[in-house]
């Protein structure tokens, strides 16, 4: 009588605990998604970029008739810009990265647009 009452015993926890915990796991709310960090250094490499790009266009802008200073410029002016997206696309987030991706990704396009038309 015994051995059956330790037989039952052993089943019945074997059933109910799993399932209990199972039940307990389907019950307990989600944790929320971690916040994102920024990566150290982001806003003042930001800062940086976004001199770094208004020095290039005041260069372009200011670099007279000669046609391949103007290039050559322009070519760096492109090449800023790109880096200016890429600490972009890497320091910001929500809607304030993506609008700013697209005004950068819209400023790299034009200006592979003015070196294609001008530049051999």
């Amino acid at each position: 009588m015994l051995k059956r009452f330790l037989t039952a015993f052993a089943a019945f926890v074997g059933l109910i605990i799993p399932g209990s915990f199972g039940l307990a796991l389907l019950a307990a709310p989600a944790r929320p998604a971690p916040a994102p960090l920024d990566p150290p250094g982001c806003e003042e490499n930001l800062k940086s970029a976004g001199a770094s790009v208004a020095a290039m266009q005041m260069r372009v802008q200011n670099s007279g008739r000669d046609v391949a200073q103007k290039c050559t410029l322009t070519r760096l002016y492109f090449l800023e810009v790109v880096k200016a997206r890429a600490v972009t696309a890497l320091c910001k987030n929500g809607a304030d990265r993506d609008s700013e991706l697209g005004r950068l990704d819209a400023d790299v396009e034009n200006i592979n647009s003015s070196i294609a038309s001008q530049c051999n």
